[in-house]
């Protein structure tokens, strides 16, 4: 089945149609107003009511007026907008994902595609450059640059020639310069520069593609598996190959129909200052020495239009991103290492869909909970880790907080383990530490707390009525014409497996007035106090 959208144009007509654009023609300044406005949104609207934003008439802090319009928080401004992105219904987003990793489909080659209509290159890149584009500012009074957000960096490994798109920020420096920071050790792009340094080589080929189609940019922002192409498996949630060109600095390849290609060359082994940026924990990510690409040429369509991303404080439209194709992407990890009891995965976006995450099981064996737990910490970070039983609403903090209440014991249920760096964490060192670039002997420690918040032996009962005196309670709640109810998980009581045919009987009594019954019953089965 073909999902695909054939390009960023054809999904924003898509958008439109469905409500979810806001076009935006009055002047609006990249560097100071255009993301303070798209935030208001996440700070202030329900989900369900955040919209894309186009903004056609952009202009920056110098007064310079720019003819390539503005699209962000289109991609994952809600889940609805997500949905629009993949080209399905919400609820089949995870069949759609463990589709495309079953099913990935290779992209084809072409000889020529728009995304290289236009070529900026020579000393028009020296002198502009970057600055023809309306990068807009993302913490406008924190951040010390314009950033890329919307920017899927491609390298590829030098020996197998498989490419990997991954989703990282980069700093606007210079005209022809731009900073990144390229993520943890051994995965994507960092794992790309480790390789090329240790064959000896001094630069790599690199590029950013910015404006693809959606399921490009839904697949360079969750973790793949490094023995996995990205672009395969973007092909898979599109249900068609993409179509790919070479670019014109080196032999990578990037979406034909992309808006925006930056091309270049990374240093292997030079690092320089990068940050400070606004970064989805919720924080100012410091300065700290990182990788830079030098610029050789930027291609693009003709009248393009600029993707950018909002991340920083959650909920934003990358924890948004994260939380819909880490969760698909975590149960599958699961599955596959012999956890076919595994329901559900959740990562709660108030942390920015990283830091914690629960597990839903269902009748979960001894011990399953906590060695799941490793698996998944051990290679999503996972800083809290979660199980719980198929009765608890994993979407509601509530519901599994009262599980680590009363389903955990700390000295037996609970275990902390390394885990991958994550240099964005502010808690794993002091800001002004570094996070191991330049000192690989002083890099800071990561933590993982895993909490296993399920049933070891049967329970009694949830102390709540049971369902059908709910219900009946509901009929006569809408005959009194009360407000409207909007019930949370658990709302009615049921077995948890401890519960003898003696009580329910002597529950099934009371109710029916015979009380006395059971009265009478106890008073036959008195005894003494022992001294």
């Amino acid at each position: 089945m073909t999902r695909s959208h054939k390009d960023l144009r054809a999904y924003i007509e898509v958008l439109e149609d469905a409500g979810k654009l806001r076009r935006i023609t009055m002047p609006i300044n990249k560097d100071t107003e255009l993301h303070p406005l798209v935030r208001l949104q996440f700070r202030g609207l329900e989900e369900k009511d955040r919209t894309a934003f186009l903004f056609e008439n952009v202009t920056d802090a110098t007064g310079r007026k720019y003819d390539i319009p503005v699209l962000i928080a289109a991609m994952a401004g809600s889940a609805d907008i997500y949905a629009l992105g993949m080209g399905c219904a919400i609820e089949e987003i995870p069949d759609v994902w463990n589709q495309a990793l079953d099913n990935p489909i290779d992209p084809v080659v072409v000889d020529s595609g728009p995304c290289q209509e236009v070529v900026i290159e020579g000393e028009r890149m020296e002198s502009e450059g970057l600055g023809l584009l309306p990068i807009p500012i993302s913490t406008p009074g924190f951040d010390n640059a314009p950033y890329t957000s919307g920017s899927h960096w491609v390298t590829k490994d030098p020996h197998t020639g498989m490419h990997n798109l991954g989703n990282y920020r980069g700093m606007v420096k210079a005209p022809n310069r731009i900073g990144s920071l390229p993520g943890m050790l051994g995965v994507g792009m960092r794992r790309h520069i480790d390789m090329w340094r240790e064959m000896g080589e001094q630069r790599l080929p690199a590029a950013i593609v910015i404006g693809a189609p959606p399921h490009v940019t839904y697949t360079a922002v969750t973790r793949i598996p490094n023995d996995m192409c990205e672009y395969d498996v973007a092909g898979g949630l599109a249900g068609a190959p993409l179509e790919m060109v070479r670019c014109l600095s080196h032999d990578l390849l990037v979406p034909a129909q992309a808006e925006i290609v930056i091309e270049g060359w990374v240093p292997s082994a030079e690092l320089e200052m990068e940050g400070a940026f606004g970064e989805f924990p919720g924080y100012m990510a410091k300065r700290d020495y990182s990788f830079f690409m030098d610029v050789e040429r930027i291609t693009m369509r003709k009248n393009p239009v600029y993707l950018a991303l909002i991340s920083q404080m959650p909920p934003s439209e990358s924890s948004k991103m994260r939380h819909i194709g880490r969760a698909a992407a975590s149960k599958r990890l699961l599955r596959e290492n012999g956890f076919d009891n595994v329901i559900e995965v959740n990562y709660l976006e108030c942390t920015g869909s990283n830091a914690s995450l629960v597990v839903k099981f269902k009748d979960p064996k001894p011990g399953q909970g906590l060695e799941a737990l490793r698996l998944i910490a051990g290679r999503f970070i996972g800083k809290i880790a979660i199980a719980v039983d198929d009765d608890i609403d994993i979407h509601s903090l509530e519901h599994v907080f009262w599980a680590i209440a009363w389903r955990a014991q700390p000295h037996r249920d609970i275990e902390i383990m390394d885990t991958p760096l994550l240099a964005l964490d502010p808690s794993i060192a002091p800001p002004d530490q570094s996070r191991g670039l330049t000192d690989a002997a002083n890099r800071p420690r990561n933590s993982g707390l895993l909490i296993d918040a399920t049933m070891k032996w049967p329970y009694p009962p949830l102390s709540l009525p049971k369902k059908q005196y709910m219900d009946r309670a509901q009929e006569i709640w809408k005959e009194l014409q009360f407000p409207k109810l909007d019930l949370k998980n658990p709302w009615y009581g049921y077995s948890l497996g401890h519960w003898t045919e003696e009580e329910e009987h002597e529950a099934d009594l009371a109710v029916q007035g015979k009380h006395y019954e059971t009265g009478a019953k106890m008073r036959q089965m008195r005894k003494m106090m022992e001294d």
